[in-house]
């Protein structure tokens, strides 16, 4: 019950989603220093909040995913064929306007 806690704690107050694996062996042997942890739990906690960080991580990664294919679908992307077409009507617009403007000079 007390290791729950511990590690409820843990993971609420260093935030194991930025933890790195050293940051938690660290963390977990200080608190063995200070009594608060058994050092035969020790390895057990650390597995268990890397092992959560590794999770959160990837469902941050599921969240984003989702998130940019919700975006896709609501506001397409215009991809590089449509932008170079475009820029070809751009160019022969241009280059009509040029043409009129020259015939209207002309007359």
């Amino acid at each position: 019950m007390r290791t729950r806690l511990i590690e409820k704690s843990m993971l609420l107050g260093l935030g194991v989603l930025t933890l790195t694996r050293d940051k938690i062996v660290q963390a977990v042997n200080s608190l063995v220093e200070e009594g608060e942890v058994k050092a035969e739990e020790a390895p057990s906690i650390i597995d268990k909040l890397v092992a959560r960080g590794e999770e959160e991580r990837e469902e941050l990664r599921k969240l984003m995913r989702d998130e940019l294919d919700r975006l896709r679908i609501s506001a397409p992307m215009a991809s590089r064929k449509d932008i170079e077409a475009l820029s070809q009507k751009i160019d022969d617009l241009a280059a009509r306007i040029d043409e009129l403007a020259g015939k209207k000079s002309g007359k």
